[in-house]
């Protein structure tokens, strides 16, 4: 183990100097018994999970969750979109979004195109 010195921390275990008699050390009932020092304590404490329900399934994905649930990058979905091939979004505000039946509607036409491509 390293030395306090050189790490830095404290020892775990020191004897109380100002109880500390001058001499070696001799094994009786007078003798300075070591103080315990406690470990640095995290500041940030464990909290128990949340118990919760079931997920809630996704009914829609935005832009940027389709292309991860679909292993594309955003680009290329911004590329296969101009050339007509992407899925169909809804408006939802200012939001634009990919209900799950357009998005399996969507997999099924690009499987059939490879599928005709071949």
């Amino acid at each position: 183990m390293a030395r306090a010195a050189i790490t830095g921390r404290k020892p775990r275990l020191t004897p109380d100097r100002a109880q500390r008699r001058p001499g070696p050390p001799r094994a009786d009932a007078d003798a300075v018994q070591p103080t315990p020092h406690s470990d640095p304590s995290s500041s940030v404490t464990a909290k128990p999970p949340l118990i919760r329900g079931p997920p809630i399934p996704t009914a829609a994905y935005s832009i940027r969750e389709f292309c991860t649930a679909h292993r594309l990058s955003q680009s290329m979905y911004f590329k296969i979109r101009n050339q007509g091939l992407g899925p169909d979004e809804m408006s939802v505000g200012s939001r634009r979004i990919i209900s799950c039946e357009a998005a399996e509607r969507w997999r099924r036409e690009r499987e059939a195109a490879a599928i005709d491509a071949a």
